[in-house]
């Protein structure tokens, strides 16, 4: 991969990769790994077939499979903070589907291309009170592989992905309720609807590309 500022990788949201199927699923922690497991397979199919699709079919191809592994509405709530519960149910249905707009534009116009990465899925590790930590390794082509783990929690819909963490400290959800809470405070939460769909507004724009 010539640079992941490029693919976004890193800080755009909820990023890892893997070619390996789960192979032999056995027990509670490996229900974590099959998510991901199903999830990465996409990813990586849309990746492969970038130079053939358009902006558009790649969010479609991929807003499925990201509806199927992440649970944007837990993730919402908790980026939204304690603002949440003051909000009218309307505007949460709001928020959360602005916000998944915004996730599968941002991983659509991030994965337009496929330069012979290598993705591999290890480990799954139950966090006491937290949930279950899927390990990912991303491999770049002649570069240092890099470490994306990621946290599922066992929801009424199945295990779902909540956060993402680079190098296995670097949380996404923690970032991504920092910037929310910073709008909140500032704006309000029509502030942060705004943002949301200016940020949309913007990439929809690649959909005419």
């Amino acid at each position: 991969m010539r640079n992941l500022a490029r693919h976004g990788l890193i800080y755009t949201f909820f990023i890892a990769l893997s070619v390996f199927a789960a192979g032999d699923l056995r027990g509670q922690e490996d229900k974590p790994r099959a998510v991901v497991s199903a999830f990465q397979d996409e990813l990586l199919t849309t990746m492969k077939q970038a130079k053939v699709l358009s902006f558009e079919d790649r969010y479609q191809q991929l807003l499925p499979a990201m509806e199927r592994a992440f649970d944007f509405h837990e993730i919402t709530r908790i980026a939204v903070g304690p603002n949440w519960i003051k909000m009218p149910e309307t505007e949460q249905r709001q928020v959360v589907d602005l916000f998944r707009r915004f996730s599968v534009s941002t991983y659509a116009s991030a994965f337009s291309s496929y330069e012979g990465e290598q993705f591999e899925i290890g480990e799954a590790r139950a966090q006491s009170g937290l949930g279950t930590i899927v390990e990912t390794r991303l491999t770049p082509k002649h570069e240092t592989s890099i470490e994306i783990d990621y946290l599922l929690r066992d929801t009424p819909d199945g295990w779902k992905i909540v956060d993402v963490y680079l190098a296995g400290t670097i949380s996404e959800l923690a970032r991504r309720r920092a910037e929310f809470s910073s709008i909140i405070r500032k704006q309000g939460v029509v502030g942060l609807i705004d943002t949301l769909k200016r940020k949309n507004a913007e990439l929809a724009a690649l959909r005419k590309e």
